[in-house]
């Protein structure tokens, strides 16, 4: 069975302020689908909508990573994660004037976890009408669209 997961992300592309050349993100409350919105895309595909985390988040939230330290080099493991890439700088955000946002693994840094580029929602697809709604809901939206693809 082909999973592949399209998610709609929160990767800044565009200059702080909107416009009408960038895709909409999450960051802009102005043009990002309403709740009830979500609600209708939920309604119209086989899966719940996924809320993907940066795969280090429960080192920070429950202070328990073993999972993540024991697969954290694993391409499997990276894999089966909603918010996991297969490189680990693709989870992060650079922003123009150089600040990162990220979630590391490694705790002692002092920075919080945060969202970087890794999606805050997203469609986990069974069926070719599922990949539909997903594509038709970030067109009439202006969203960044991520394709998530196990194989």
């Amino acid at each position: 069975m082909l999973l592949l997961t399209l998610l709609l992300t929160i990767a800044l592309a565009c200059t702080s302020v909107f416009s009408k050349n960038c895709r909409c993100t999450s960051a802009y409350v102005d043009c990002w689908p309403s709740d009830a919105e979500f609600h209708t895309l939920a309604s119209r595909v086989s899966q719940p909508l996924i809320h993907p985390a940066p795969p280090a988040t429960p080192c920070y939230a429950s202070g328990n990573c073993s999972d993540a330290i024991a697969g954290w080099y694993n391409g499997i493991w990276r894999s089966d994660q909603p918010g996991a890439a297969e490189h680990t700088n693709w989870e992060t955000y650079t922003f123009s004037n150089g600040t990162i946002q990220a979630c590391y693994l490694n705790t002692t840094l002092g920075v919080p976890c945060q969202q970087g580029s890794v999606p805050v929602i997203g469609v986990d697809a069974r069926t070719p009408r599922d990949i539909q709604e997903a594509v038709n809901f970030a067109a009439k939206h202006n969203l960044r669209l991520v394709i998530k693809n196990t194989g």
